[in-house]
């Protein structure tokens, strides 16, 4: 059990790696064709017959295209948003079981963006969401499930004469999200939302 245990983890770091490596260099079809690829070999490969009997889980990510990204690029021109710096959002996020499937907790993220200007403008983007999580397989070595939740995202923008603070409704929905490991795991997840098209980090389950 020992040398299986380790043979699921060394199997579970190659995996994650190779897919937060296609998150980050293009999220197009043909990494969608190797994302899929790669989730059916882990299930065939990967024991799958024990049950996860974690009840709380702590998780750090990085995401790309949060919403407010996007509305900034929108905002400021499409054909400028070259010149606009982007960072994050980075995320920690808390879940604890309520059930076999589902989970509540909360999602904490941070962003941020400048861009060119005689004033030095620059926006950082604070969030906090409660969140829901249901998981649609639930074993030792990988979990699949979904994720959304509904929050505040308060900005503060400024320049070298002006500073202004201002909160809008926000929000986060991953249609599918997909975790390899132990108690120690790797994750992906892809959908819309505060936390980006993509994002990938660690989780602890305990």
């Amino acid at each position: 059990m020992e040398h299986q245990s380790n043979g699921d983890s060394k199997l579970s770091v190659i995996i994650f790696t190779t897919l937060f490596n296609i998150i980050t260099q293009n999220l197009n079809r043909q990494s969608m064709k190797k994302i899929i690829i790669l989730l059916a070999a882990v299930m065939t490969t990967v024991g799958i017959n024990a049950q996860s009997d974690y009840n709380n889980e702590i998780s750090v990510a990085y995401g790309a295209g949060a919403n407010t990204d996007i509305s900034m690029a929108v905002g400021r021109g499409i054909f400028t948003a070259k010149q606009t710096k982007y960072w994050g959002p980075a995320s920690l996020e808390y879940f604890h079981s309520i059930g076999k499937n589902w989970k509540i907790g909360g999602i904490a993220m941070v962003s941020g963006c400048k861009w060119e200007g005689e004033d030095n403008p620059k926006s950082t983007y604070y969030t906090v969401m409660p969140a829901v999580k249901y998981n649609w397989l639930n074993q030792r070595g990988f979990g699949m499930y979904s994720k959304a939740g509904l929050g505040v995202t308060i900005q503060s923008e400024s320049d070298d004469k002006n500073k202004e603070t201002r909160a809008a409704f926000n929000w986060q929905v991953s249609f599918v999200g997909i975790e390899f490991g132990g108690a120690l795991r790797g994750f992906i997840e892809l959908g819309f939302g505060e936390q980006g098209i993509g994002l990938a980090g660690i989780r602890y389950k305990f």
